[in-house]
């Protein structure tokens, strides 16, 4: 049996050792802390498309991640998860491990669109993300069938006031970005179209060539195919310059139309609560991928822009300016989409 001088001697011992432990505890977090901050990312990062696999969103997505994995020293692996105007994809990310491995390509429909043309979504776009960066620039073109009676916009514009109630023009859905890119040009002008919703981009494309309506407006990459084919006319582009791979169709505001300047944007967002280190380093990846000309080269035989880099705070401000410009659009034209 112990003594107790001899049990006070190893209690002695092992509040030693527990304070040798806690020491050591101490400098090993000390030590890796930072090694641990270094490192990420440490595995493949994954970012989420809410759309369908072969589409201009994704197209460029997979050609952006490429660049984009070099400059972080790993794989960045496109995964497709369509539905529900993007909602489905979106909220899968939102409710994502915020640690810097599951990002979103978000969109003008995911962040700006959705939340007034639906009374309900399964995310916030506001609350549930933070916005890293934007990488590309998706301009849209106001395209009308080949034999449409109008030489160029204004044309375009007197032709509808003479005969109004007459002209149609059809869209990928109620509630798409290319009906409410019309409906901003129809409000600025005063024009009485009529919206012919149709399930999709391609039979809205294959009414306007059928010749069962009249106009539409189409991504400019899309439009530019058309066009090369003969089988359309483009009158305008939403940019303030000209798009280098139609060169010769002027843009809205030098035909006359300055209030008719809008694009899509495709962009990386994270679930709110990644780490500020998490985000530095992912805005950095994506500034200096931005800034190669090959990747300016892959977006513009794609359709798209090069979005101008800009601090990480200051995309969050115009995601934010944007989700207002759009919705008021929306809510001026009494948009609203079936859920």
């Amino acid at each position: 049996m112990l003594s107790t001088s001899s049990w006070l001697g190893i209690r002695a011992c092992l509040r030693h050792c527990r304070a040798q432990v806690a020491v050591l505890v101490v400098a090993l977090c000390a030590v890796w802390a930072p090694q641990a901050v270094a490192a990420y990312p440490e595995r493949p990062v994954t970012v989420v498309v809410p759309w369908p696999a072969g589409g201009a969103t994704d197209l460029a997505t997979r050609r952006f991640s490429e660049a984009l994995g070099k400059e972080l020293g790993v794989a960045v692996v496109v995964e497709n998860r369509p539905g529900a105007t993007g909602m489905v994809g979106s909220s899968a990310v939102a409710k994502a491990a915020p640690d810097g491995y599951t990002l979103l390509l978000a969109t003008a429909e995911t962040h700006a669109i959705n939340p007034y043309t639906y009374s309900k979504l399964p995310y916030d776009p506001a609350r549930d993300f933070t916005p890293v960066a934007a990488f590309a620039v998706n301009p849209y073109a106001l395209v009308a069938r080949k034999d449409f009676p109008a030489e160029n916009t204004r044309d375009l514009v007197e032709t509808v006031r003479r005969q109004p109630g007459k002209f149609t023009y059809s869209s990928a859905s109620l509630g798409s970005a290319s009906q409410i890119v019309m409906e901003m040009f129809k409000n600025a002008e005063g024009l009485d179209i009529l919206h012919v919703p149709y399930q999709g981009e391609a039979p809205a494309v294959a009414a306007l060539m059928g010749g069962q309506v009249d106009l539409i407006v189409l991504p400019v990459g899309r439009a530019m195919t058309f066009r090369d084919s003969g089988k359309v006319k483009v009158y305008a582009v939403t940019l303030d310059q000209r798009f280098p791979g139609m060169a010769d169709v002027p843009t809205f505001k030098e035909e006359g139309f300055d209030a008719i300047r809008i694009a899509n944007w495709f962009a990386l967002m994270v679930p709110h609560g990644t780490p500020a280190d998490v985000l530095g380093k992912l805005e950095s990846a994506v500034d200096t991928a931005v800034r190669n000309p090959d990747t300016a080269q892959g977006l513009e035989k794609l359709g798209l822009d090069v979005f101008t880099p800009m601090p990480q705070p200051r995309f969050a401000d115009f995601v934010a300016q944007e989700r207002k410009r759009w919705g008021a659009i929306i809510e001026q034209a009494g948009i609203r989409a079936k859920q």
